[in-house]
């Protein structure tokens, strides 16, 4: 929804028979008989982890965070690199649903589902599959084996919405997403209530949405009149298109007239030197290695427990060729503001609807 990570993609293994597998048996799969706790590692069987995504394994944000987590689970876990298989770009609902029951199918304990939209097909197949551990990043809903995943990515989005409103000179910033689910909406919320803490009378454009988390061209283009109707910082929740805003940014920042971008979901400051102020990361590893620990000992417990700033999974991180030009008394709010929502003095909200 933190603390940064280096961007270097480790070895991805993706299963040879996901295909074969995928293309077998859906509703009308026979259910397994459980033993043990989902997702508890059997005796004398390897303990087996799956990483679906919906986008590139190498997107540097949403995608890219739970591979960098998912090879940080081996070595905590000390597993071999045959038990862990990644599959990407499952970009439709029969992609989605076809992994998630073709992992189910060969025995693996734990799933990883990177985004909301595995939620349903892992609760409708759940009960098939009760020695499986279904983990839904960005779900809601928990079931015996399906536990979500609740990234608070509002709290470091609410210090961006501070910096955006300190550093604004035309007084008007904007955001722009690539789906209008409730998880962005949510963000873009926070972003919105922080810029408000530092100017009440920002003017926040209207969110505009590309329905597109991979085309660096429909996010330069969403861009653009964003920039033209005066917004010089843009916070955007895209992925891989995130590039585009980037991009549009960079092209429009003048000396005289600077525009600005914000990054979320991985330290995104290096995407375009000069223009990325701040970003707020999310760190999967800590939720990810927690859980897959417990699973495999038979410990873990379904919760929609939110993970933010204060369990150090979301941050907010400066980028440091850009520091100077924040001004002293607009750090010293964002800093302030920080750190009463790491101690829980503040609680940015989350909007779940």
């Amino acid at each position: 929804m933190t603390a940064t990570r280096g961007t270097q993609l480790r070895l991805i293994l993706v299963s040879a028979c996901i295909a074969a597998v995928a293309g077998c048996g859906r509703s009308n799969a026979p259910s397994v008989a459980a033993s043990g706790a989902p997702g508890q590692k059997a005796t004398g069987k390897p303990y087996k982890i799956a990483l679906i995504l919906s986008g590139s394994a190498t997107d540097h944000g949403w995608n890219q965070d739970a591979v960098e987590a998912i090879h940080d689970v081996q070595t905590a876990l000390n597993l071999p690199a045959s038990s862990i298989s990644i599959k990407e770009e499952a970009t439709s609902p029969s992609q989605q649903q076809d992994n998630l029951r073709a992992y189910a199918s060969q025995g693996y304990n734990l799933i990883f589902g990177h985004g909301e939209e595995y939620q349903a097909p892992a609760l409708h197949m759940a009960s098939q599959f009760p020695n499986t551990l279904f983990v839904i990043s960005s779900g809601d809903k928990l079931a015996t084996n399906v536990t979500p995943i609740v990234f608070k990515l509002e709290d470091g989005s609410y210090l961006l919405g501070m910096l955006a409103a300190g550093m604004s000179r035309t007084g008007k910033i904007a955001e722009v997403g690539a789906q209008e689910i409730a998880p962005v909406r949510s963000v873009f919320t926070a972003f919105a209530l922080g810029a408000k803490a530092v100017n009440p009378n920002i003017t926040i454009l209207h969110p505009v949405y590309t329905n597109d988390w991979e085309d660096i061209g429909k996010a330069a283009q969403a861009t653009q009149p964003l920039i033209q109707q005066g917004a010089d910082v843009i916070i955007q929740d895209l992925d891989s298109a995130s590039q585009g805003v980037f991009n549009a940014v960079q092209q429009s920042s003048t000396p005289s007239h600077p525009v600005y971008a914000l990054g979320t979901n991985n330290n995104q400051n290096s995407s375009a030197p000069g223009v990325v102020l701040a970003s707020a990361p999310i760190n999967c590893s800590p939720v990810f290695v927690s859980i897959a620990k417990q699973a495999e000992a038979g410990t873990f417990k379904p919760s929609d427990t939110p993970y933010g700033l204060p369990q150090g999974v979301i941050g907010f991180v400066e980028n440091p060729s850009l520091a100077s030009r924040i001004p002293a008394t607009l750090q010293a709010k964002i800093t302030a503001a920080e750190k009463d929502i790491q101690s829980g003095k503040l609680v940015v909200p989350m909007k779940t609807q």
